[in-house]
């Protein structure tokens, strides 16, 4: 008799960092389910990927390069409503929650989650199951993290800056924000500059100060 083989899921990755990417596809590959089809670096390229070829579920970063993916999530379900699509980013609010899976995102899922769980959560959408990680409440979470967009727009801050911001909140040193983010070190002493004189504060210190009064811890 002869054995029924599982249909592997098929999947397709956009996000701009590469390093990252390509971690991430390396441990997907490794589930005998699991299989890539495709990988993007930004929301336009995706959607060329998709004329050519439709994974069951797509693996798609906010903060990309000419298109972002929160506007590339809406012309995907608009083009491509079979396309089961889970957003991994860094940058995660209760707002953008809410607005993603009014698209009709799936799943919405912080980037520092671990293998296994991402396993699971990728076969729940497989089988129709939806996603969003719990976070503090309105009232217990800070004015600015929950307002993300008028507090990033106010402060003419990019969406990495905010990640960056966040995690200088959270005490990371440079070196670490670099291996979190999957970028280059001076990149991160880049944004910071910026940031020093975006918010008009004294170096790294000024900076810590300012994200603990505007409490993004």
């Amino acid at each position: 008799m002869d054995t029924i083989q599982q249909k592997s899921t098929t999947l397709m990755i956009a996000d701009d960092h590469k390093l990252f990417a390509e971690g991430l596809s390396a441990i997907l590959a490794e589930q005998p389910n699991f299989k890539i089809i495709g990988m993007a670096s930004n929301g336009k390229e995706v959607l060329h990927l998709l004329n050519n070829q439709v994974p069951d579920i797509l693996i798609l970063d906010l903060n990309m390069p000419v298109l972002d993916g929160e506007i590339a999530a809406e012309k995907i379900r608009q083009l491509f409503p079979s396309v089961k699509i889970m957003v991994l980013s860094m940058y995660y609010t209760e707002k953008l929650a809410i607005k993603l899976e009014g698209i009709g995102v799936m799943a919405f899922v912080q980037k520092d989650t671990n293998a296994e769980t991402l396993f699971k959560i990728i076969t729940g959408i497989q089988q129709g199951e939806k996603y969003f990680q719990k976070i503090k409440s309105d009232t217990q979470a800070s004015s600015a993290f929950n307002d993300g967009d008028h507090f990033q727009k106010s402060h003419n801050l990019t969406a990495r800056e905010m990640e960056i911001l966040k995690l200088i909140s959270e005490d990371y040193s440079s070196q670490q924000i670099a291996q979190k983010l999957f970028i280059a070190l001076n990149t991160v002493d880049t944004h910071r500059k910026n940031m020093v004189q975006k918010l008009n504060v004294t170096g790294k210190a000024g900076l810590l100060k300012f994200a603990l009064e505007n409490k993004f811890r």
